[in-house]
């Protein structure tokens, strides 16, 4: 879907909603040009660059700007009105909106490059690029820019890939 101000598009991939309000929802974004960002009340947003040379970001008002790095999650409180200046050229982002009140999040970039265990039990993972074997009942395989949910704690992961790994707990 297209964003209201026309600086980008975004495409849902899973959401769980409870009560009536969202409780957390992962997807993609392209951010085209410069611009502010969706202001979300009352939820937290980690935004990864999945492609693309980054971006740098302020409160809008401020002069305080931070880079949000290719590959390297940043949390970005959703009540703020942020501004965004791409570093060079359009990015995609993987973002996890979630509501801070009723779940913790932490969300991690991983580098498989032959085997590895999962620590805890993720609630998902994406590759981001190449391919992963992931040992479980079946044995599900992902490729670039897809996802797997509900993984069990110390599994097995096979292949040659970059990942982000989303885990969510009940706060």
């Amino acid at each position: 879907m297209a964003w209201r101000n026309g600086g980008g598009t975004t495409s849902e991939i899973c959401a769980e909603t409870r009560d009536g309000g969202l409780l957390w929802r992962l997807s993609t974004a392209i951010v085209e040009r410069d611009g502010p960002y969706s202001v979300f009340p009352g939820l937290v947003r980690i935004s990864t660059v999945i492609e693309g040379q980054g971006t740098r970001i302020t409160e809008a008002g401020t002069d305080n700007w931070r880079e949000i790095a290719p590959l390297v999650p940043s949390r970005i409180d959703g009540d703020r009105q942020i501004e965004g200046r791409l570093v060079n050229g359009p990015v995609r982002y993987l973002n996890l909106f979630f509501d801070p009140a009723r779940l913790a999040a932490q969300v991690s970039v991983v580098r498989l490059n032959g085997g590895a265990r999962t620590g805890s039990s993720p609630s998902a993972i994406f590759c981001v690029a190449g391919d992963c074997a992931i040992a479980t009942s079946p044995s599900p395989s992902i490729s670039a820019k897809t996802l797997v949910r509900d993984i069990p704690a110390e599994t097995h992961l096979t292949g040659e890939a970059t990942l982000v790994s989303v885990v969510l707990q009940s706060a």
